[in-house]
């Protein structure tokens, strides 16, 4: 129960920071001793505790999502259709090729250098800057996709989803924090199919109590952090959470791989 908590902490302070929560609960699992848990269901699980913080803080947005697609009409499906073609990579590697990915949970190696990677993005896109060139409304067909592609990517443990997604936002011509709102929108509907798939594992843990602990802990932290990514775009840019995915992933490849 306390290691489920202790990592549900994890899991909300660092989902939404572009520093990967998959990396980190991976590396983390890999020091405790005795965890045999079914790691990738766990680790979904924990992403459902963070999807209720992201329904709970976008709430008024997603409210009004929901008022403007009962007049398709007037373009109310646009932004609904825009999350459905950015969920589509993430959705078909999902599918098709969940029994490649769930091995990867359990391999420190591959968090570690996803881990890297993601720092490597980061510092590439910090000439990209965070001024508003064009509003969420203005996002296109190709940049949701584009959006969706590097989603798709961070299924990849040590891939941070928020980074690799907000600086392909900022590619297709947004600003930090409308990449960031469309980001976090964007992962509703990956979140909930990737606990549908785990379902069953779940079902048979023989853990539900202390995994549901953990998930709630995960919702908490997952609020906060949101608020402060959110105050973090606004005035800067992705360059220190690079330069910390950096030392992490490497590090992690020298002492723990």
């Amino acid at each position: 129960m306390l290691e489920s908590i202790l990592l549900g902490i994890l899991q909300g302070l660092t989902e939404f920071l572009p520093v990967s929560s998959s990396g980190h609960l991976v590396l983390v699992q890999s020091l405790l001793t005795g965890f045999n848990g079914p790691a990738a269901a766990f680790d979904v699980l924990l992403h459902g505790g963070t999807l209720v913080a992201v329904l709970v803080y976008f709430r008024k947005e997603l409210a009004v999502m929901a008022r403007e697609a009962l007049r398709p009409r007037q373009g109310g499906l646009r932004m609904p259709l825009l999350i459905l073609a950015g969920s589509l990579p993430a959705g078909i590697v999902g599918v098709f090729f969940s029994d490649l990915i769930e091995p990867l949970f359990s391999s420190p190696g591959t968090a570690a250098a996803g881990l890297v990677a993601t720092g490597l993005i980061l510092v590439s896109g910090r000439r990209l800057g965070m001024a508003a060139r064009r509003p969420l409304s203005g996002l296109t067909l190709p940049g949701a996709l584009l959006i969706g592609l590097f989603q798709a990517f961070a299924i990849v443990p040590g891939v941070s989803r928020s980074g690799v997604t907000i600086t392909a936002g900022i590619l297709a011509g947004l600003s930090g924090t409308d990449a960031a709102r469309f980001s976090f929108i964007l992962s509703l509907p990956a979140v909930a199919g990737a606990l549908l798939l785990e379902s069953g594992a779940l079902a048979g843990s023989g853990m539900e109590s202390a995994y549901l602990a953990g998930a709630f802990a995960a919702a908490l932290t997952g609020w906060a952090a949101i608020a402060m990514l959110m105050k973090i775009l606004g005035r800067g840019n992705l360059l220190p959470f690079g330069v910390y995915c950096l030392a992490v992933g490497s590090l992690s490849l020298l002492f723990l791989v």
